[in-house]
């Protein structure tokens, strides 16, 4: 996969937290920084890797909406300016393949890829047992080379949520492996500062405040691990109308009386469950007391500039003068349910409010944005159930200051 006999002149492709090419020690996204339509081809070349991908396809998922006369002669134009970039033109091997109308990106060719990357030592981490040092070493050098999500700035195209669901996912299991093992180690203050850099990426995660919050009294820190406790217990109630799930004396009373190895039997069973939550994925599926409050918290970040977020409805109609069967609408609701966990972020929210409709807050997406990623949703609802008898009605508005969802 091009991770391994890194030279000067090998190609580097960062996608996590940011998007970078470099070469040479040359920033090539920098250096062409105004073609973006070359790299976005080469982001959904390097999100299809090993795959050979028609010209047709391409054009379809990138410029479904571009008029272009000759769209195949436009395609070839681009693959042409990035071929230049990345330096094709000198080498025999080239990054860019051309084989029967189809286009690909050569892994066999020279580059380093940071998902391929930290995929590599999360599998060689995981092979070895607890005893072998390398293992706390690997896991360390994969939970360093997370920098975030994939892709950020494409967050709603198709093609990088189940790459982003997979990097997240393997970021989690690391971490959740990496504190387990210094913890049976002792090292408590190693553990402290993963769990502050995993916070960034996953403040929701109850069980690294665990992890953070046991650490810091271990390490003599109660203050700072109460004050830790309490601030995030409000944060939860304030997000998502719950209270964390521990308890921060029993906590301080295990750190006293069972020694510094000790993890309570309900707490192992409350990480299994916290493991098979961290595995799903999609948007955030809740009732209408907890959307309520999510969205309110919203509308006050949205009153303070923090960041841009609209709330919006997907309404199954009937045909009209038609009576339809209860069963197959409820079937429909769970085919339109699908389509939106699977093509909205983990950040965003669902709740069903109704037979057949889904109230949504899409969280930190520019609104001219939103129409197009509903409409998309509602065609893979069509493409999912050809047939159906009721069709999708579309609703949205951006947050604004006054509008409060009445109770």
């Amino acid at each position: 996969m091009g991770n391994n006999n890194m030279n000067s002149n090998t190609l580097k492709i960062y996608t996590l937290g940011q998007f970078t090419v470099m070469r040479g020690g040359i920033n090539l996204t920098k250096e062409y920084a105004r073609s973006i339509r070359p790299w976005l081809l080469f982001q959904f070349l390097i999100a299809h890797s090993g795959r050979e991908l028609p010209g047709e396809y391409i054009i379809e998922n990138l410029w479904p909406e571009t008029r272009v006369k000759d769209p195949q002669h436009s395609l070839r134009n681009l693959v042409y300016r990035l071929r230049r970039f990345l330096g094709d033109q000198n080498r025999t091997e080239h990054y860019i393949i051309y084989t029967q109308g189809n286009y690909s990106f050569n892994t066999k060719a020279d580059y380093w890829f940071d998902v391929n990357a930290i995929e590599d030592l999360f599998d060689e981490a995981f092979s070895l047992p607890d005893e072998n040092p390398a293992k706390i070493e690997l896991l360390r050098e994969a939970f360093n080379l997370y920098n975030g999500e994939f892709l950020p700035s494409r967050p709603y195209e198709e093609w990088t949520i189940n790459t982003r669901n997979y990097c997240q996912r393997i970021f989690l299991k690391t971490v959740v492996e990496l504190c387990r093992l210094l913890q049976k180690k002792g090292r408590w203050d190693e553990v402290i500062s993963v769990c502050e850099r995993a916070l960034e990426f996953e403040p929701f995660e109850e069980n690294l405040h665990r992890d953070y919050v046991e650490a810091l009294i271990r390490c003599e820190q109660k203050v700072k691990a109460k004050n830790h406790y309490h601030q995030t217990n409000s944060f939860f109630q304030e997000e998502v109308g719950v209270e964390l799930s521990f308890d921060i004396e029993e906590l301080v009373n295990n750190s006293h009386g069972n020694g510094q190895n000790s993890v309570s039997s309900s707490w192992n069973e409350f990480g299994v469950m916290l493991e098979e939550k961290a595995e799903d994925e999609g948007a955030f599926v809740c009732g209408g007391e907890s959307f309520r409050m999510i969205y309110q918290l919203e509308e006050r970040r949205a009153e303070r500039n923090i960041r841009e977020s609209s709330l919006a409805s997907l309404r199954l109609i009937p045909p009209p003068g038609k009576k339809v069967p209860e069963e197959v609408e409820k079937e429909n609701a769970r085919i339109l349910q699908k389509a939106l966990k699977k093509n909205l972020r983990r950040g965003d929210v669902i709740c069903p409010c109704s037979p057949g409709e889904f109230v949504l807050l899409l969280v930190d997406v520019k609104p001219e944005k939103v129409d197009e990623i509903l409409e998309r949703i509602a065609e893979k609802y069509y493409e999912e159930n050809p047939h159906a008898e009721f069709r999708v009605n579309i609703r949205q508005r951006p947050l604004v200051k006054g509008e409060t969802i009445k109770k």
